[in-house]
Protein backbone atom coordinates (compact mmCIF):
# COMPACT_ATOMS: atom_id res chain seq x y z
CA UNK A 1 0.00 0.00 0.00
CA UNK A 2 0.93 3.10 -0.77
CA UNK A 3 1.30 6.40 1.98
CA UNK A 4 -0.07 9.70 1.31
CA UNK A 5 2.97 10.93 0.61
CA UNK A 6 4.15 9.25 -1.95
CA UNK A 7 0.20 9.28 -3.48
CA UNK A 8 0.85 13.04 -3.57
CA UNK A 9 4.20 13.15 -4.68
CA UNK A 10 2.93 10.75 -7.81
CA UNK A 11 0.17 13.20 -8.32
CA UNK A 12 2.47 16.27 -8.42
CA UNK A 13 5.00 14.40 -10.28
CA UNK A 14 2.29 13.88 -12.84
CA UNK A 15 0.86 17.31 -12.75
CA UNK A 16 4.29 18.24 -13.36
CA UNK A 17 5.10 16.16 -16.07
CA UNK A 18 1.75 17.63 -18.21
CA UNK A 19 2.82 20.77 -17.29
CA UNK A 20 6.33 21.02 -18.61
CA UNK A 21 4.91 19.01 -21.61
CA UNK A 22 2.13 21.62 -22.49
CA UNK A 23 4.77 24.16 -21.90
CA UNK A 24 7.45 22.77 -24.23
CA UNK A 25 5.29 21.97 -27.02
CA UNK A 26 3.72 25.32 -26.71
CA UNK A 27 7.30 26.58 -27.21
CA UNK A 28 6.92 25.51 -30.84
CA UNK A 29 4.26 26.43 -31.87
CA UNK A 30 3.69 28.87 -34.78
CA UNK A 31 0.49 30.07 -35.92
CA UNK A 32 0.95 28.70 -39.39
CA UNK A 33 3.14 31.45 -40.89
CA UNK A 34 6.42 29.39 -41.66
CA UNK A 35 4.04 26.86 -42.85
CA UNK A 36 2.22 29.13 -45.26
CA UNK A 37 5.51 30.41 -46.66
CA UNK A 38 6.99 27.56 -47.36
CA UNK A 39 4.33 26.51 -49.31
CA UNK A 40 4.44 29.96 -50.84
CA UNK A 41 7.96 29.21 -51.77
CA UNK A 42 7.13 26.10 -53.25
CA UNK A 43 4.88 27.53 -55.45
CA UNK A 44 6.60 31.11 -56.17
CA UNK A 45 10.08 29.61 -56.49
CA UNK A 46 10.65 25.70 -56.64
CA UNK A 47 7.40 24.54 -59.38
CA UNK A 48 8.04 26.97 -62.05
CA UNK A 49 11.53 26.37 -61.45
CA UNK A 50 11.96 22.59 -61.84
CA UNK A 51 9.23 23.42 -64.71
CA UNK A 52 11.78 25.84 -66.51
CA UNK A 53 14.94 23.27 -65.81
CA UNK A 54 12.35 20.12 -67.27
CA UNK A 55 11.38 22.25 -70.89
CA UNK A 56 15.33 22.99 -71.16
CA UNK A 57 15.95 19.09 -70.56
CA UNK A 58 12.57 18.10 -72.85
CA UNK A 59 14.20 20.82 -75.84
CA UNK A 60 17.79 18.78 -75.15
CA UNK A 61 15.92 15.41 -75.54
CA UNK A 62 13.90 16.49 -78.86
CA UNK A 63 17.35 17.79 -80.27
CA UNK A 64 18.71 14.81 -79.44
CA UNK A 65 15.83 12.32 -81.14
CA UNK A 66 15.85 11.20 -77.71
CA UNK A 67 11.55 11.80 -78.35
CA UNK A 68 9.49 12.88 -80.93
CA UNK A 69 8.73 16.10 -82.09
CA UNK A 70 4.84 15.95 -81.00
CA UNK A 71 5.70 14.42 -76.82
CA UNK A 72 7.90 17.28 -76.57
CA UNK A 73 5.77 20.14 -77.52
CA UNK A 74 2.98 18.10 -75.36
CA UNK A 75 5.32 17.83 -72.50
CA UNK A 76 6.55 22.07 -72.68
CA UNK A 77 3.12 23.26 -72.86
CA UNK A 78 1.99 21.34 -69.91
CA UNK A 79 5.19 22.15 -68.13
CA UNK A 80 4.27 26.10 -69.24
CA UNK A 81 0.66 25.34 -67.58
CA UNK A 82 1.86 23.90 -64.48
CA UNK A 83 4.71 26.57 -63.45
CA UNK A 84 2.30 29.77 -64.07
CA UNK A 85 -0.59 28.44 -62.76
CA UNK A 86 1.82 27.12 -59.45
CA UNK A 87 3.34 30.95 -60.09
CA UNK A 88 -0.33 32.82 -60.18
CA UNK A 89 -1.66 30.61 -57.02
CA UNK A 90 1.43 31.53 -55.38
CA UNK A 91 0.85 35.36 -56.25
CA UNK A 92 -3.50 35.00 -54.85
CA UNK A 93 -4.01 32.02 -53.51
CA UNK A 94 -2.58 32.44 -50.59
CA UNK A 95 -2.69 34.96 -47.94
CA UNK A 96 -0.36 35.13 -44.48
Amino acid sequence: MMSKAKRAGLAGLAVLAMVASGAATAAGVDTGTSSMTAITTWLMTWIPLSAVILIVVSAIAWIAHLIRMDWAVRLVVGLIVVGSASYIVGLFGLST
